[in-house]
């Protein structure tokens, strides 16, 4: 019997044994899926306000577009009166810019990297309109404009009204600078990708093609896949105490440690904004967005104009691809510098600005 009891007594321990491994991996995944709460929640937040947003401005901006590449295509419009139609909207991000510059002197919020990060901007829609009419590519422009500043309006309406807040502080130069080079990696990869989806937008209606809601959609999913990723990665970057190793020294709070390990918190929300909120989005932000995808579009379009007759068809859209990509990042800097005020640095749930 002692035997048996010996038996009974080593079947228990290893029962218990297991029950004990079984507990200690539940606690184990627990701990795992607590861990992962907060940046799979402010993941969602991002993926929700962004995607939708960004997803239903692209859908309208390919709209439009389609429908003034389509009236200008019936109504026979000269080559000149596009290209200055497209110079004009062109001016559109300075002008804004301008008037955003001089609220934040007025205000107190300007410093020297604002300053410089609106001449910049400036400076390249300049240069890039000027080239457009050089190459004669300015002609082809104006419907892809005119979608631009729409998109831009929209994604400024919604925006106001369902803002994306971060506690993760103001972007610095080494945050920006590697959230730049993953844009625009992303942007190229996005390019390349777009070459195998059917044409939408003003480059189908100037095929003579029928409407497509359904290449709009396409474009408008890569679009907002795209933005989502860029605008996770610039909070991830101000929030990493690598990139941002200054973050919270000058706050409110005095001790370093627990600014060290405070949560980063991203939210989506719903407000009725103010009418310097308004006014934040309409000329500030958006100034800053329209002259960035305004000169990306006429650099582009010069790029196209002068490898035309240089090298191959495939080749050609890699080269083109690979101009774009730079020239979106570079623009980066000057899109996220344009729009930081001065502030004390006290990191509460503020308005994330992006591309």
């Amino acid at each position: 019997s002692g035997i048996f009891n010996l038996i009974g007594e080593g079947n228990t321990t290893g029962a218990e044994s297991r029950i004990d491994r079984l507990k200690a991996v539940i606690e184990a995944g627990m701990e795992l899926l607590e861990a992962a709460k907060g940046p799979g929640l402010n993941l969602l937040n991002i993926t929700v306000n962004t995607g939708m947003v960004i997803a239903l401005a692209t859908a309208l901006r390919q709209y439009v577009g389609y429908l003034v590449e389509e009236a200008m295509r019936d109504g026979d419009t000269p080559e000149a009166s596009r290209a200055w139609a497209a110079v004009a909207v062109a001016m559109i991000g300075p002008a804004l810019t301008l008037m955003g510059a001089i609220r934040r002197e007025f205000s107190g919020e300007a410093s020297w990297k604002s300053r410089v990060a609106c001449l910049c901007m400036a400076s390249a829609v300049m240069g890039s309109a000027l080239g457009a009419v050089l190459t004669g590519a300015a002609s082809k422009l104006f419907p892809a404009m005119t979608g631009s500043v729409v998109y831009i309006t929209a994604r400024a309406v919604a925006q106001s009204f369902f803002p994306l807040k971060d506690n993760a502080g103001p972007a610095n130069l080494a945050a920006t600078g590697v959230t730049a080079a993953a844009y625009g990696a992303g942007q190229f990869a996005l390019a390349e990708l777009g070459k195998a989806m059917p044409l939408s937008g003003p480059a189908r209606a100037a095929e003579g093609l029928g409407y497509d809601f359904g290449a709009d959609a396409i474009q408008a999913g890569l679009n907002a896949l795209g933005m989502v990723a860029d605008v996770a990665t610039l909070i991830a970057c101000k929030s990493w105490h690598v990139l941002s190793p200054q973050r919270g020294l000058d706050s409110v709070f005095s001790d370093p440690e627990s600014l060290q390990q405070m949560a980063l918190e991203v939210r989506a929300g719903v407000q009725w904004p103010t009418r310097t909120q308004l006014a934040d989005a309409f000329v500030n932000v958006a100034g800053a967005r329209i002259s960035f995808g305004h000169a990306v579009s006429m650099f582009v379009a010069v790029v196209t104009a002068l490898l035309s007759d240089q090298v191959g068809e495939g080749t050609q859209g890699h080269l083109i691809n690979g101009c774009f990509a730079v020239m979106v990042a570079l623009l980066y800097f000057p899109l996220i510098f344009a729009n930081l005020k001065q502030t004390n640095n006290t990191y509460a749930l503020q308005e994330t600005t992006t591309s």
